[in-house]
């Protein structure tokens, strides 16, 4: 399920949006004259400073690349959804390519700003932020299904420090899962352990991110996107071709939500470039690895999609479902 590589050292983030980092040049007295020389020195020290800002953002931005990229596609935060048995209850429209969610044109999520909490490995600090999360999502997407006349439920959260005990009507009592979306009993699981949480440290969008995955599938929930794969894979079979193919196009667009959700995030001025950064890192990294059965799309492929929705921020340009096979493959 997951790869650790203890060498990975990302650099540590805050536990909130940090303001930017900013200089400020001495400033004369009042009345005082420099001597001729003088302004020539303050352009060489204001030269001085913003190369020493570049060289400062390159290394920072080297060093977060590296830590990426000793991982591997395909080994970073596993995220999911679990097809249900056909026991939940019909949401939204029954369509994928041609569901109203994703063919209104200007469909958008609005920035806005969201005070998350400080991130923590303890259980109660995380679900806290988790929580947080959760109340930014709602406040991001249910207005749109208000302006598509589709109701909109509130997905439950399942915080825990790790798997053990935990029973779902997705996977039953299996402990072997990371975190995911079950549309059965509307449940977002996110246990600890399976964040990976001793390579990205505190680098919370991290997290973030995974969540807003998860809380894309919820959104496909509510849609009836999902019902409707869930449908067609059965009758494909799960595991077949087509079914795998609607598992890579349904895992992609809810990577897309969540780059429309990071965008909304961070045009709020609740996230930095430098954490959009590590974001936009991190999905490039997810994605199948060799061996696996192909249901969640190449590395690039689910790094392309992120960045569709953190830049077009549409939910039309999300549309997987109508892309052709060489972008979901």
């Amino acid at each position: 399920m997951f790869s650790r590589r203890p060498a990975y050292q990302p650099p540590p983030a805050p536990t909130s949006a940090p303001a930017q980092p900013g200089y400020r040049l001495p400033m004369p007295a009042p009345g005082a004259h420099a001597p001729a020389a003088r302004p020539r020195r303050r352009r060489l020290g204001t030269l001085l400073v913003i190369l020493i800002v570049l060289i400062t953002g390159v290394l920072l931005r080297t060093a977060v690349r590296n830590g990426f990229d000793s991982l591997g596609s395909g080994e970073a935060v596993k995220t999911t959804y679990a097809p249900d048995s056909g026991g939940g209850s019909a949401t939204g429209v029954a369509a994928t390519a041609d569901n109203p969610l994703v063919t209104g044109a200007d469909l958008t999520l609005i920035p806005a700003k969201c005070n998350y909490t400080a991130w923590s490995t303890e259980v109660e600090a995380a679900r806290t932020f988790f929580e947080t999360a959760a109340g930014c999502l709602e406040n991001a997407w249910k207005p749109l299904f208000t302006e598509i006349n589709m109701s909109f439920e509130a997905p439950k959260l399942m915080v825990s420090a790790d798997t053990t005990g935990i029973t779902t009507l997705c996977t039953g009592s299996s402990s072997n899962f990371a975190a995911f979306y079950c549309s059965a009993d509307k449940t977002i699981y996110l246990p600890i352990s399976q964040l990976q949480t001793d390579i990205f440290k505190n680098n919370w969008v991290v997290y973030l991110s995974v969540f807003a995955h998860e809380y894309g599938h919820h959104v496909q929930a509510q849609s009836g996107i999902l019902g409707k794969v869930h449908q067609q894979r059965r009758d494909a079979g799960v595991r077949s071709d087509t079914g795998l193919e609607l598992s890579r196009r349904t895992e992609l667009q809810a990577n897309c939500f969540d780059g429309m959700f990071l965008s909304a995030s961070h045009g709020g001025g609740s996230l930095t470039n430098a954490q959009i950064g590590v974001a936009r890192t991190d999905t490039y990294h997810r994605g199948d690895s060799a061996g696996d059965m192909r249901d969640h799309g190449t590395a690039q492929n689910s790094g392309s999609w992120f960045e569709v929705g953190y830049d077009k921020n549409r939910t039309a340009q999300c549309n997987t479902f109508s892309a052709a096979a060489s972008k979901v493959n």
